[in-house]
């Protein structure tokens, strides 16, 4: 029979084969055009790995007796848990490595986990062992050429399922299988399921310990027909009583059963929620079966943090990929993340914080905001994942990683799947890990020009580094530390690295190609509404394209990397140098005044008392489009115009400023109204002189605003929320040798009466109290506290007061002169003028601009 559809995830089983010896049985689940599901069973495959002499030189493999060392290997006996353990065959094979052809051997084995044992002994015939690494189901996408989520194609016979206690689906024993293009068949919807856990300590005090409170919620939510739906399975008061959640754990893993769900998503379920659930599971005695097979859920790490597989279900915890892939949100909270995606607003949604889910749980009047706030947890991680999966599937099928792997993974690894894949197509070897941790020049930076600037222009190189290292063949096989002749080669400025001319580094191929496909997918998005499902789908294959293709010159800079080659990073960022410097001088040339320039991008503006014929924006645009041309037809690159700004203005520092577009948005790199470790307070008054600056271009109003706020903080009618500070626990309290304000909060958290404890990489909040000693000895854990009035909080029967003189002139002051120094205000000027009481302060004095910027306090 044959049969088509597409591959959602791989793995693979141990059976036995005719004579009792454990055989591996790769098991491919798949999912036809219709929806239908359908296992696979590949018993063909077998694992391998390759051996190949010491020298990278094509001249040293005619100086080993290949025949020798073929029968030395096969030879080889090694004993473990009471079995023998040997090399199922050798073969002798031709790769190529940098570029070289080299003359080597493949060596078979008879199970997947003999390859780390073996691979040992084959080193000690003096043999240096490649692709010995790579897990056994990769191996076999690699060399079926198989995609995750794309198609397949599969020939064999029909066979019985034979795992217990799950739904009937059709199997399949495969004679062959294959990539298959689907034309015209797209991945058919896939069931996503959303899931949230909550707990309440005994006695309400305290972080839940697994050993001791049981779960009192689980939510899940879900797509059926065209909406959402949320399910609650919540734990009974006599349940509670008796910590037993054991009817809630059934009930979810039925639930489970019952959806079978291709996909399973969470917020840091990875390293909370399935902990939790696995501890209480254990206790009661109950087995995980969440698997599509019936099996158990496999706990495990990924590099530092915990890592959860579930067989034939992709298991996807969002918390890593906005970790990874989420800059710009600096508190990585649900909430926060969910409002930063536009999913739901926290505004529109109940929060509490932990002392308040306690709080409701054991007040029967309270508890259904418990249950909204729980229901929001599954509805907002669902949505969450709407937003960031269509990307992710189509990383998955470019790199060819299943797609819970790939959510794991950061950059280097990403483009060191896709390499090893792409090497196994053109008969190339992956090299060994071997780089050593060294520095080399950055790009360019030419400092800002301080202030506040008009009718800017931003011109940025597109593709930068990705074009350099097309343009100059720069490859770890075409680097030559000395060419014959130099018309042979490009040689890089500066560093002087020299690459081979011809023929195409294994690099310069790939990207090519990739850069060629970004291109098709662009050209044809212009075909289609920027609202049509078509534009959406090519605009996520296009990103896809981009970040991997623009990952590339870091990987050769980064030393775990199997393709390192350090004078690779170091050429192609001199060449960004030698161009970016380029394009400053030719701006020059044609009247710009370049007012910054870093890496790959450069501001300009014309001068001031230059007249011109038109209005200002229509000559500076033309005269732009002139040197974006001849830079253009000079250099290897292309220059964009990427915006035109308004008012713009730098703080002297690289990398911070603030602009505004001609389209009225406001853009903000590197200053504090971005960063994770300012009270929010900080960051929204920051926010509004920015706003009062570029859009009024009125220093003066911004000045007033910030002396308001700082009257009504001293008041104590700034909200409490908005004085928090967050900042993340990067190792145990214990590791740190020198106690900072964080650290000191989560030991005072420890040591309330709630005994709340932080995990490593959660994120602290905290508030500055008045008392002796320095600031960081001051540091009081906002999870604690029970109420707060004014500048008054309270917390284990205990009144503490916040220190407003700490806000006002380590958070309030310090952002906000930031910027209005550039327009001469220094450090005292914050503290001139009348004060006055916040009770004979009278907002009605303030002009209509200011009152409205500060409504939203109150």
């Amino acid at each position: 029979m044959k049969r088509e559809g597409f591959l959602l995830d791989i793995d693979y089983r141990t059976e036995k084969d005719e004579d009792g010896q454990d055989k591996p049985v790769i098991r491919l689940w798949c999912k036809s055009k219709e929806g239908a599901d359908f296992i696979v069973l590949d018993t063909n495959f077998e694992p391998y790995f390759y051996a190949f002499p010491y020298s990278y030189s094509h001249s040293y493999d005619h100086e080993y007796d290949r025949e020798e060392k073929k029968r030395l290997i096969e030879e080889i006996r090694i004993y473990s848990e009471g079995a023998e353990i040997s090399v199922k065959r050798v073969e002798f094979c031709q790769k190529k490595l940098l570029g070289v052809d080299r003359s080597g051997l493949k060596i078979f084995t008879t199970h997947p986990r003999h390859v780390p044992l073996l691979r040992e002994e084959v080193r000690k015939v003096g043999l240096t062992v490649f692709e010995a690494d790579i897990l056994f189901a990769i191996r076999y996408l690699i060399d079926k050429r198989l995609r995750p989520l794309d198609g397949v194609c599969v020939e064999g016979e029909e066979i019985e399922w034979d795992y217990a206690n799950t739904p009937r689906r059709e199997a399949i024993l495969a004679s062959n299988v294959s990539y298959n293009e689907m034309d015209g068949g797209e991945l058919p919807a896939l069931k996503v399921l959303a899931f949230d856990c909550e707990m309440a300590t005994r006695g309400g005090h305290g972080m839940p310990s697994p050993r001791r409170d049981p779960i009192i919620i689980i939510s899940v939510a879900y797509h059926e027909g065209a909406g959402i739906k949320s399910k609650l399975f919540v734990l009974s008061d006599k349940e509670y009583e008796a910590g037993d959640d054991a009817k809630v754990l059934r009930d979810f893993l039925n639930f489970v059963d019952q959806f079978q769900p291709e996909i399973i998503v969470g917020y840091n379920t990875d390293g909370f929620d399935w902990q939790y659930i696995r501890e209480r599971a254990r206790l009661h005695g109950i087995r995980l079966t969440v698997g599509a097979d019936g099996s158990t859920v496999h706990y495990g790490r990924g590099g530092m943090l915990p890592s959860v597989n579930i067989a034939g279900r992709l298991n996807v915890d969002l918390f890593k990929l906005a970790k990874r892939d989420l800059g710009s949100v600096k508190v990585k909270k649900l909430e926060n993340v969910a409002e930063f995606l536009g999913v739901v607003q926290k505004s529109e949604r109940v929060n509490l914080s932990p002392r308040e889910i306690n709080e409701c749980w054991f007040n029967a009047s309270m508890r259904e905001q418990l249950y909204e706030y729980s229901k929001a947890d599954a509805v907002s991680t669902l949505g969450i994942a709407e937003k960031m999966l269509p990307l992710q599937i189509e990383l998955s099928r470019m790199i060819g990683y299943p797609l819970d792997e790939l959510a794991k993974m950061g950059r280097g690894r990403q483009v060191e799947a896709f390499l090893t894949a792409e090497a196994f197509k053109r008969e190339e070897l992956v090299p060994q890990k071997g780089g050593a941790e060294k520095t080399f020049e950055g790009a360019f930076v030419l400092p800002p020009e301080k202030g506040l600037h008009e009718d800017v222009i931003a011109l940025d190189f597109s593709s930068m580094y990705p074009t350099i290292m097309i343009s100059f063949n720069v490859s770890p096989d075409t680097f030559v530390s000395s060419p014959e002749a130099e018309d042979d080669v490009h040689r890089a400025p500066e560093v002087g690295h020299a690459f081979r001319k011809a023929p195409d580094g294994f690099f310069k191929r790939i990207m090519s190609d990739l850069i060629a496909r970004r291109k098709a997918i662009k050209t044809e998005m212009k075909k289609y509404d920027k609202n049509s499902d078509e534009y959406r789908l090519f605009d996520i294959q296009q990103q896809s394209i981009k970040i991997l293709t623009n990952s590339f010159y870091g990987y050769t800079g980064w030393s775990a990397a199997k393709f390192y080659k350090r004078e690779c990073a170091e050429a192609t960022t001199a060449w960004g140098r030698y161009f970016i410097k380029r394009a400053v001088k030719m701006a020059e040339e044609l009247g710009f005044e370049v007012i910054y320039g870093d890496t790959d991008s450069i501001f300009v503006k014309l001068p001031s008392e230059l007249e011109l014929e038109g209005d200002r924006k229509t000559e500076t645009l033309k005269k732009a489009r002139e040197v974006s041309e001849r830079i253009s037809e000079e250099l290897p690159l292309e220059l964009e115009l990427q915006d035109f700004y308004k008012a713009i203005f730098f703080t002297g520092k690289k990398k911070r400023y603030a602009a505004l577009t001609d389209k009225g948005e406001i853009v903000v790199r590197g200053l504090e109204v971005r960063r994770g470790d300012w009270c929010e307070l900080a960051k929204e008054v920051q926010t509004e002189v920015i706003q009062l600056i570029l859009m009024e271009k009125n220093p003066e109003k911004a000045m007033r605003y910030v002396k308001n706020i700082i009257h009504y903080l001293k008041g104590g009618e700034i909200p409490f929320d908005k004085l928090i500070i967050h900042k993340t626990l990067t190792r145990k309290i214990s590791g740190y040798e020198t106690k900072q304000a964080h650290v000191i909060a989560a030991e005072r958290a420890l040591e309330s009466t709630s005994r709340i404890a932080y995990e490593v990489g959660s994120k602290i909040p905290y508030v500055i109290i008045k008392g002796p000693g320095k600031t960081s000895d001051r540091a009081f854990p906002a999870d604690v506290m029970e109420r707060s009035e004014g500048d008054e909080l309270y917390a284990d029967g205990k009144e503490y007061l916040v220190d407003v003189d700490y806000y006002t002139r380590h958070q309030v002051i310090p952002v906000a002169h930031r910027v209005l120094q550039l327009f001469g205000y220094d450090l005292s000027s914050f503290e001139e003028g009348e004060q006055k009481t916040l009770g004979g302060y009278d907002k009605s004095s303030l002009k209509e601009g200011e009152q409205k910027a500060l409504t939203h306090w109150f």
